[in-house]
């Protein structure tokens, strides 16, 4: 009981001392603090057009999205494509690693409609020309899969370059990379994902981000519903379970995940379109 009291004592006073944070877009912030609840597109759009695909961007700012969420990983020679997994055989014509062939050569190969399905009409897009899409209509969660990390700066790079500073979240599955990956530009978000309440305190004492990605595990609704209060925004997934039930039982499955996550304010799933007539009240 002594070490709850402590843990929530401690995060209380975390989050009160964060009034200034060292990184991260403020014009970021006021976008996602104009709405209690945003979407966020898994691959884009890709239920109706490929995944990580432009057409499956442009379809998530058609559904009316408020973020779209994209993976990254390098060419043999240094491009940087939107690609999720680190072979191109499930969703294109092509076979092989992506780092291990160049930008032209994968260019020869058509992205899938559906994974392992029948090939589309679209390329596999760099992502310059995702981001340049995406400029001024919607919010950008890099999700950055590449095995070499070098290509982090090379990102951050491309983000500067098309003045998208304050459109990008930048996804880190080890919140311990922080200090290292803001110093390349502090004003490009960062969006670690908490596996933990202590991992959660921790990230919080950076004092870098106020944008956290957690799972289901996190049940403490009191608490958690505080620090939404105190201007901290949580991720959530309803990929899986929910988006699945949502799909054969209707938009009541989203109801009950609102029910379950109060203190949610983004969630990221694989039907953008079902989840916008939830938050319209429709």
């Amino acid at each position: 009981m002594k070490k709850i009291l402590f843990s929530t004592i401690l995060l209380s006073m975390i989050v009160s001392s964060t009034t200034h944070l060292y990184a991260q877009s403020n014009d970021l912030i006021k976008k996602i603090d104009k709405k209690s609840l945003h979407v966020a597109a898994h691959r884009g759009a890709h239920l109706e057009q490929p995944e990580n695909s432009i057409a499956a961007i442009e379809e998530a700012i058609r559904q009316g999205a408020s973020v779209v969420e994209v993976d990254v990983r390098a060419t043999k020679d240094g491009v940087l494509v939107l690609m999720h997994d680190k072979t191109v055989n499930r969703t294109t014509t092509g076979q092989g690693e992506v780092a291990k062939q160049t930008y032209a050569e994968l260019q020869q190969l058509h992205l899938r409609k559906k994974a392992n399905g029948e090939a589309s009409d679209h390329v596999i897009p760099t992502l310059s020309e995702a981001l340049r899409v995406a400029k001024g209509k919607i919010l950008v969660d890099l999700d950055f899969k590449e095995d070499r990390k070098e290509f982090i700066k090379k990102t951050y790079a491309l983000v500067e370059q098309e003045g998208m500073e304050d459109q990008v979240l930048f996804f880190l599955y080890d919140y311990k990379d922080m200090p290292k990956i803001y110093k390349f530009n502090p004003t490009i978000t960062l969006f670690p994902r908490a596996r933990s309440m202590k991992d959660l305190t921790a990230i919080l004492k950076m004092k870098l981000t106020s944008i956290v990605h957690l799972d289901e595990s996190f049940t403490d609704t009191e608490k958690l519903n505080a620090l939404r209060q105190q201007g901290i925004y949580f991720w959530m997934n309803s990929l899986g379970e929910y988006d699945d039930k949502a799909e054969q039982e209707g938009r009541e499955a989203y109801r009950s995940f609102l029910e379950k996550y109060p203190f949610v304010r983004l969630i990221q799933t694989d039907h953008p379109s079902l989840w916008r007539e939830v938050l319209s009240g429709s």
